[in-house]
């Protein structure tokens, strides 16, 4: 492929930055939109897999004590913690623009190569592991999940910058220790100044594009705000 539009989109609203991404895979899948790579931030929160079985692992009267709401992802897969300091990524690309099929294995394999080179230009040395993310050492640094749609694919994740570790072991019942890219590198590293520039160019490269800088077209807010009710783990009485 030759190009994925940039956006960095996010809003306070967190069900919205949620269905943002069921927006994107139905708005690229239809080819309204092009083929797209997200950054964005998410107040704190919990995300579940799309089937809810994830749910297994939040802590759920810890997370009402916290007032940490809990809501669903359009990919499989475990839970996961949200906030600001976690850097969370999405490529969104239409089967046509690849050059093979790509099926949620190699997907895989592309995103978490983005991240191995990511974490090597900080001097880290990480690997990945199959269905269980990035680790640097035994600790984990990312995750991601996949969906494999009929138009087009999906490869998002995770990536801890400085999140609040306290408040995500606190939320989850963790499969695996955690930490922060600031505390392996030996000082305060910001999401968006000092990782969001180099990340988005290593995905670029993982998908065989460039990047161009683009916004989001009102009609794919209005289908996020239409899909509120998906990203609901808990829907809400009427």
């Amino acid at each position: 492929m030759s190009c994925l539009r940039l956006l960095k989109t996010a809003w306070r609203d967190r069900e919205l930055n949620l269905a943002l991404e069921w927006a994107l895979v139905e708005a690229v899948s239809s080819g309204r939109s092009p083929s797209t790579l997200r950054l964005w931030t998410n107040p704190p929160c919990v995300v579940i897999g799309r089937s809810g079985l994830s749910l297994a692992e939040v802590r759920l009267a810890a997370c009402e004590e916290l007032g940490i709401p809990i809501l669903r992802r359009p990919t499989a897969g475990g839970a996961v913690y949200h906030d600001e300091g976690n850097l969370n990524w999405t490529v969104v690309v239409r089967k046509a623009e690849l050059p093979k099929p790509m099926w949620p294995d190699e997907l895989e394999r592309k995103a978490s190569g983005a991240i191995l080179r990511l974490l090597g230009e900080l001097g880290l040395d990480g690997h990945h592991e199959a269905r269980k993310g990035v680790f640097v050492g035994e600790r984990k640094v990312s995750g991601m999940a996949m969906y494999v749609g009929r138009w087009a694919v999906m490869v998002h994740g995770t990536l801890l910058v400085n999140s609040d570790l306290s408040a995500l072991r606190t939320a989850l019942r963790c499969k695996f220790e955690v930490v922060n890219l600031s505390e392996l590198v030996g000082s305060e590293l910001d999401p968006w100044a000092d990782v969001a520039p180099s990340l988005t160019i290593r995905l670029a490269e993982a998908f065989g594009a460039s990047v161009v800088k683009g916004q989001l077209a009102p009609d794919e807010r209005s289908l996020a705000e239409e899909l509120r009710a998906d990203v609901r783990a808990f829907p809400r009485d009427k």
